[in-house]
């Protein structure tokens, strides 16, 4: 009945196999709350509930092996002055000590690039393919223009695949600004076919698996529904998470409450997030908070308040941070000082992986380490010291039109064996290593692309062995490299190694 609650103990499995649901209370899963799709593909089911509360227990929503093939919508009620299950919220997906199985139909690509420019007006396409996209799809199309909020969202309602390499797609609405899909060369003896690419990407941003906050309070009070997963100890939960879509998600003025948020659990290798799409959050997209070795791969987000994807306390590492698309990122003043000047992806400590992204479009940065002197908040601790730490992996990301700098370093990167020590100083007299008791690192950018940012390509405040190589910068109103502090040791210094620097394209 409408309002009740439901409790699900060990060793039971409750099946929802009907269309709807009523508008329940709390679902309570200590045994398994499991959907089971329909043979047809366009078979649409509803789901809809306050609150999700697995305790030890599993909510199965398709498996890796045997996703959710129909249609489900999962719809969480309510607002802010509903009662909170405790630590977890309200409107919620909370997980402790349980597993949550979410896998959508797999979509490739998640994101793609336009193939050549659109103007102004146009009401088609044309995207690099192959693609799997499908008229009725929606998708969000990357600003290219020195206005990262140019992006523009459109509903597909015809598909041209006889060039499976260049897809026309037709748009339910014409275009208001022009999108660039190009690829500039520029000769030289050393590199004669150098190039540098500037291209619109186009997410897609439909899934068969939806979770959404409900139409009624949502978009008006900016408090949307989230998943908030945590309990105490590494492995402790798992949670698999791929190929859905989520929709006016993440709670506005509310610390903790992001669209999805890995909460403090440690290490956390077998959980991951892949192929989702995050639209309209109105805080952030993924938040992880002191966990080790999760997986965020070929994520598209769109229209999100505050950072994207948020590294919190400096003492996450290991993390792989990979491939994903992340588009028109808006300050938000209802959240922390940071959040006002927010970027695609924001770190407070360095040893994660970055490889393959793309910010495309924020309202001040695309990759900011923001590092700091001891890990901080609930993980504070003064023998963690994320501005001596070595750095992760960082190659073949791409940021434009952002508000000022494509990467932020900032404060300090100066890697080093102990990294709570400081670097011995050096007078360049001394042939003799005055390093033996603590050597500094060398950290490697590799081919990073930015262009039409609002000031740098990159720009690092206090920096000693930094090597970029083949860096490819354009159109950056200030510079492409700004190094303003830099530490020169006899071991190291920062280099800026091969590349493309462009004034003006």
């Amino acid at each position: 009945m409408e309002g009740e609650s439901i409790y699900i103990p060990k060793g039971l499995n409750l099946l929802v196999d009907i269309d709807s649901t009523p508008i329940l209370n709390a679902i309570v899963v200590e045994g398994s709350l499991i959907f089971a799709p329909e043979a047809d593909a366009n078979h649409e089911r509803y789901f809809d509930a306050y609150y999700i509360f697995v305790n030890s227990g599993t909510m199965e929503v398709g498996t890796e092996a045997h996703p959710y093939t129909s249609k489900l919508t999962i719809t969480m009620h309510g607002n802010v002055s509903d009662p909170y299950i405790p630590v977890y919220g309200n409107k919620v997906i909370g997980v402790r000590y349980g597993v949550l199985d979410m896998h959508g139909v797999k979509r490739e690509p998640t994101w793609t690039s336009l193939a050549k420019t659109v103007e102004a007006n146009a009401n088609q396409i044309t995207v690099q393919g192959p693609v799997d996209w499908v008229a009725g799809d929606v998708i969000g199309i990357a600003s290219s223009s020195y206005n990262g909020r140019e992006a523009e969202k459109r509903t597909i309602t015809d598909v041209n695949s006889a060039n499976p390499e260049k897809v026309i797609l037709t748009l339910d609405e014409p275009l208001l600004f022009k999108h660039l899909g190009v690829m500039e060369y520029y000769g030289g003896t050393t590199y004669p076919d150098d190039f540098i690419e500037l291209r619109a990407e186009v997410g897609l941003l439909s899934r068969n698996v939806k979770f959404v906050g409900d139409n009624s309070t949502s978009e008006d009070n900016q408090y949307g529904a989230n998943m908030f997963l945590h309990s105490e100890g590494d492995e402790s939960l798992v949670s698999r998470i791929e190929y859905i879509e989520l929709y006016q998600t993440g709670q506005a003025f509310k610390v903790g409450r992001y669209s999805i948020h890995h909460h403090m659990i440690g290490t956390v290798a077998k959980s991951y997030i892949k192929g989702i799409s995050c639209h309209t959050s109105f805080n952030r997209m993924i938040t992880l908070h002191a966990v080790r070795y999760l997986t965020i791969d070929w994520n598209v987000g769109f229209d999100i308040m505050g950072h994207a994807i948020f590294m919190e306390d400096g003492i996450e590492r290991y993390n792989m941070i990979s491939n994903n698309l992340l588009i028109n990122i808006k300050r938000s003043m209802s959240l922390l000082n940071t959040d006002q000047t927010p970027a695609c992806v924001w770190m407070t400590g360095p040893m994660n992986n970055l490889v393959g992204n793309h910010a495309a479009g924020s309202d001040r940065y695309g990759f900011w380490y923001d590092l700091q002197i001891h890990s901080i908040g609930p993980s504070a601790n003064t023998e963690i010291c994320p501005e001596g730490e070595r750095m992760g992996e960082n190659r073949n990301n791409h940021a434009h039109s952002v508000g000022r700098y494509g990467t932020r370093i900032f404060h300090s990167m100066i890697s080093r064996e102990k990294e709570c020590e400081l670097v011995p100083s050096y007078d360049g007299n001394n042939l003799d290593d005055p390093y033996h008791e603590n050597r500094p690192y060398t950290d490697y950018f590799y081919n990073f692309t930015g262009w039409k940012n609002g000031r740098n390509c990159l720009i690092a405040k206090d920096v000693s062995d930094i090597r970029l190589h083949d860096f490819k910068c354009a159109d950056n109103l200030l510079a492409g490299v700004e190094i303003s502090v830099a530490k020169y040791y006899a071991l190291g210094e920062p280099q800026v190694r091969g590349g493309l620097f462009i004034g003006k394209t």
